[in-house]
């Protein structure tokens, strides 16, 4: 960095010039570490903290000696428009120098954190919060903020499909809208990358996509499932039968579902309830992960109109209605009734 030769050369010609203990004193309180530190320590730059604020945090810390040698130097090099708010990592063989340049490149704390699949916005924002790194009311604000959601060069009106799984490195100090934004900005990149690869012919819209792909995500946990899921529910929107996903009318009544859907619950209506309304759900009912997103896109090549769960981890799939139900009475009736 041009700036930090600048001061270097000019700490230099200081001590060369000023001779005698004003040398010396220029070379020990800026140009090696203070043997003040023991073991690594983590400094906070909270947002608003001035310059001179950080400066004192930092000597009373041990890890400078003398705070206005440090304020000038960083004042002259202009870095109180480049340190960045979060948390920073200073060791033992950090020089005062050394610090100044971790403070301007901004080289923060940064942590993994790992949003599984199949999670709404609302489970999403739970996890982050637990971790520290979001406020709940603010990350859901968000979410549901038109405006913001245009800026991300997304048209819905939530982000529900759009925070993209994956293990994210985030540090103490990004904002919400920052986190958001990798997610989403990841979902584009994954997306568009299985969309390329696909050379089967797609009927839906890249929205109707990803709530099919959600759908998938929520309806199979197996891999090797989810592009028949995805062909299961396509063929069924061909023929304009209703799609009768159990997991689409959870997501409608999120706010009350207590684990155990019921009767009531299938024949409540909701906007999301897709075994009362024909076609897909107003919108995408949970984050998908790209083995959903892939199956959405290139569904298997199978006629297949009715699966049910066999209570392994796996589905048993059908052609015709009378398959469908003769598996329902094996996998699910008799099942019950052995309890």
């Amino acid at each position: 960095m041009k700036s930090i030769k600048r001061i270097l050369i000019l700490l230099l010609l200081l001590a060369v010039t000023a001779g005698g203990g004003t040398a010396y004193l220029v070379y020990r309180t800026f140009l090696i570490p203070t043997g003040r530190i023991t073991q690594p320590i983590i400094v906070v730059v909270n947002e608003g903290d001035t310059l001179s604020k950080a400066a004192e945090e930092l000597k009373k810390r041990g890890a400078i000696l003398d705070e206005r040698l440090f304020v000038t130097a960083a004042r002259y090099l202009g870095a109180e428009r480049l340190i960045r708010t979060g948390e920073y990592k200073i060791d033992s063989t950090m020089s005062p120098k050394d610090i100044l340049v971790m403070l301007m490149k901004g080289r923060i704390v940064q942590y993994p954190v790992t949003v599984p699949e199949g999670l709404n916005i609302y489970q999403v924002s739970d996890l982050l919060a637990e971790k520290g790194f979001v406020d709940v009311q603010e990350f859901l604000r968000l979410t549901k903020d038109d405006r913001f959601i245009e800026s991300l060069g997304v048209d819905a009106l939530t982000l529900e499909g759009y925070l993209f799984p994956d293990t994210y490195h985030v540090s103490k100090g990004m904002r919400e809208q920052e986190i958001i934004t990798l997610m989403v900005r990841r979902y584009f990149e994954v997306f568009n990358e299985e969309k390329e690869k696909s050379r089967i012919p797609n009927e839906l819209t890249d929205y109707e996509t990803l709530i099919l792909a959600s759908m998938i995500e929520k309806e199979t946990g197996t891999p090797q499932e989810r592009p028949l899921v995805s062909a299961v529910f396509r063929n069924r929107l061909g023929k304009e039968m209703k799609l009768d996903s159990c997991a689409t009318v959870i997501y409608g009544i999120w706010d009350r579902f207590d684990g155990n859907l019921t009767q009531e619950d299938l024949s409540t209506w909701t906007a999301y309830n897709t075994y009362m309304n024909p076609g897909l759900p107003p919108g995408p009912i949970c984050n998908p992960g790209r083995e959903s997103i892939t199956a959405a896109i290139t569904p298997a090549d199978a006629d297949y109109l009715y699966f049910v769960s066999k209570n392994d981890g796996t589905s048993y799939f059908s052609s015709t209605l009378s398959e469908h139900n003769r598996a329902v009475y094996e996998y699910q009736i008799l099942r019950k009734n052995r309890k």
